[in-house]
């Protein structure tokens, strides 16, 4: 196997991943009720204290010969993905559902196209737009309503697409970040820094951990997933963005819709009383995933 379709696997494998980790925190945010830090805190904790003991059992312990500048895009970086951005997907997922924040999400590969060819010099080619046209027609056919025609803006729609303006800055200053330094690491105190910058704000509202403190055990299992899922996927994109570019695996990664819609049928047919918000219409939603499917592939063909 190339090395390029290696660390394409890698961004596959962060899709899947996020398609389940969103999928359990509108459980958490449903289901389950919680609030959103005290979905985002927890799950940031097991996820990063899940992939620094990999490192440390690797014996990675590079961190230590980081520099202050690093140190600081770091925590530039944790502020904007792995905790504003968190907040305002999570509070998103609980308004309006996984599959809607999804397809909504995936209008960050605008921002961070545009964001990479500004500050880090990426190539962007007229494959590559025509690419990213197709992609994000395929997104919007994978929501789209036939029945209901109007575009409707809500509080939810505007979190989710805050959520995507947010997560795109903090995504190119990681680009910066995992080319020089290992991306495990990255990862793993990134998410220990997201939760470290909430927690001041869940103690204010009096909400820190009672997720943790009153959860059963259903609670904490699909909180632990959700850590597990977390980790899983950032490291994963993380590494592979260091070797494709941010650009080119924000295109790849909009293949989490595709995840997220067969993932969110699957639940919803198994365990219908978890109320998942599922596609109104699955006809369009595989047509759109055949769509993205052929962006993907006209990525690829790029080398």
């Amino acid at each position: 196997m190339t090395s390029s379709r290696r660390y394409t696997l890698y961004v596959l494998a962060s899709a899947v991943a996020s398609a389940a980790g969103i999928i359990t925190t509108e459980i958490l945010l449903g289901f389950y009720a919680l609030p959103a830090l005290d979905v985002v805190i927890p799950a940031n904790v097991i996820g990063g204290l899940l992939l620094l003991s990999v490192a440390t059992v690797q014996g990675n312990r590079g961190w230590r010969s980081w520099p202050a500048t690093d140190w600081l895009r770091l925590l530039a970086a944790a502020t904007a993905t792995y905790a504003l951005a968190f907040v305002l997907l999570y509070e998103a997922i609980g308004r309006i559902g996984s599959s809607k924040v999804t397809l909504l999400g995936r209008l960050e590969v605008i921002f961070i196209v545009g964001l990479s060819v500004i500050f880090l010099g990426e190539r962007w080619t007229l494959r590559h737009w025509i690419a990213s046209g197709l992609a994000l027609a395929g997104a919007a056919l994978v929501n789209f309503d036939p029945a209901a025609l109007d575009l409707q803006i809500g509080p939810g729609e505007i979190l989710s697409l805050l959520a995507a303006l947010v997560f795109s800055v903090g995504i190119v200053v990681l680009k910066s970040l995992v080319d020089r330094q290992d991306g495990l690491l990255v990862t793993g105190f990134g998410l220990l820094l997201g939760a470290a910058l909430l927690t001041p704000f869940a103690l204010y509202q009096g909400t820190a951990f009672t997720a943790l403190r009153e959860a059963g055990a259903g609670t904490a299992l699909t909180l632990v997933l959700r850590g597990l899922f977390l980790g899983i996927a950032w490291v994963t994109y993380n590494v592979a963005m260091k070797h494709l570019g941010a650009s080119r695996c924000t295109m790849m990664f909009l293949t989490i819709v595709v995840f997220t819609v067969a993932m969110q049928l699957l639940l919803n047919a198994l365990a219908p009383g978890l109320g998942l918000r599922v596609p109104g219409n699955l006809l369009t939603a595989l047509v759109g995933g055949t769509i993205i499917g052929g962006a993907v592939f006209l990525l690829q063909r790029q080398e």
